[in-house]
C-alpha cells in the first residue's frame, strides 16, 4: 500500500509540472511544529478540532510545509491541525510542500501571511446557517466559539423588505483643502443636531438631492459635482448660523425615534 501511494504521488507531482508546490503523505508525528506561532487556539476550540479529526479519520484541509536541507519538514501553516491529527491518532495526513528553497525570513513571511489573510463572517448569514443545523453533534462539529454563539443568540435582524431597496450611488472627489472645510461643517452639524440615530432615506431623497445639484450648478454656473456640493455646504453653513443651538437640538430630539423599516 505504501509503495502504491508513493508511486501515485510521484506521477501526480510530475503532472503538476512547474507548480511551486508538491503533495505528500506523511506521519503527522514526523512533522516539526513552529517554535513561535502567533496564532493561538483556546482549549475548547482545540478539543473540538481533535473531535472533528477523530470523527473524519483525517484532516479536511491540508497543512503547508517546507523541507529544510537536513530533511526536517517544518509546518508553516496548520500547526493546530497537525497537533490535532497526532492527538486523534491519525496515522497519515496529506500535506502541501513548498518546493523552492526558502530563507528563514521567507518562512516567517509565509507563516504570518497565512495567519493574517482571512475572511470575516457576515453575522446575518452566519446566524442563518447556524440555525439550519439542528443535530447537537453537528453543532459541536461546526466548532463555533461559545462567546460568538452568545452574540448570535442576542442578535435580532430587522429586514427592510422582501427585495433589496432600489438605490443609486453618487461618488464625489475633493481636494485636501475642500475636505477640511467639509469636516468643519459636519462638526458644526453634529454640535447643532445632537441626535445619534441613523436613517435610511427613500429613493425620493436621492432625486431631491440630484435636482438640487442641477439647480445649484445652473444658477452659479458650476461644471462639476464636487464644486456644487461645496457650494451647497457653504449655503447650508450660512443658514446654520441663523439657527439658535437650542432650536437645532429640539429638532433632533423630536426626530430621534428609530426607524426599523422604510
Amino acid at each position: 500500500m505504501e509503495e502504491e501511494i508513493r508511486e501515485t504521488l510521484t506521477r501526480l507531482n510530475t503532472l503538476l509540472g512547474d507548480m511551486p508546490y508538491e503533495l505528500d503523505v506523511v506521519d503527522p508525528r514526523e512533522l516539526v511544529l513552529l517554535d513561535k506561532n502567533a496564532r493561538y487556539m483556546t482549549h475548547e476550540m482545540f478539543h473540538n478540532l481533535v473531535g472533528n479529526v477523530k470523527r473524519d479519520g483525517a484532516l479536511s484541509s491540508i497543512p503547508l510545509c517546507y523541507r529544510e536541507k537536513d530533511g526536517r519538514q517544518i509546518v508553516l501553516s496548520g500547526n493546530h491541525r497537525v497537533q490535532a491529527a497526532v492527538h486523534a491518532s491519525v496515522p497519515r495526513i496529506i500535506i502541501l510542500r513548498i518546493k523552492r528553497e526558502l530563507s528563514r525570513e521567507e518562512q516567517v513571511a509565509v507563516q504570518l501571511s497565512h495567519n493574517a489573510i482571512e475572511g470575516k463572517d457576515d453575522p446575518v448569514i452566519l446566524k442563518e446557517l447556524w440555525d439550519e443545523i439542528v443535530t447537537i453533534d453537528l453543532k459541536m462539529y461546526a466548532g463555533l466559539d461559545t462567546e460568538l454563539l452568545k452574540d448570535l443568540e442576542k442578535m435580532e435582524f430587522v429586514t427592510i423588505g422582501e427585495t433589496p431597496p432600489d438605490f443609486k450611488q453618487m461618488i464625489l472627489l475633493f481636494l485636501p483643502e475642500e475636505l477640511e472645510q467639509i469636516r468643519k461643517i459636519f462638526d458644526d452639524v453634529d454640535a447643532l443636531c445632537a441626535g445619534d440615530e441613523n436613517y435610511l432615506l427613500s429613493r425620493r431623497r436621492y432625486d431631491e438631492v440630484f435636482e438640487l445639484f442641477v439647480e445649484v450648478k445652473d444658477r452659479f454656473n458650476i461644471v462639476n459635482n464636487p464644486t456644487a456640493f461645496m457650494k451647497i455646504l457653504e449655503m447650508a453653513r450660512e443658514h446654520m448660523d441663523s439657527i439658535p443651538p437650542d432650536e437645532g437640538k429640539k429638532g433632533a430630539t423630536a426626530k430621534g425615534q428609530k426607524r426599523q423599516s422604510t
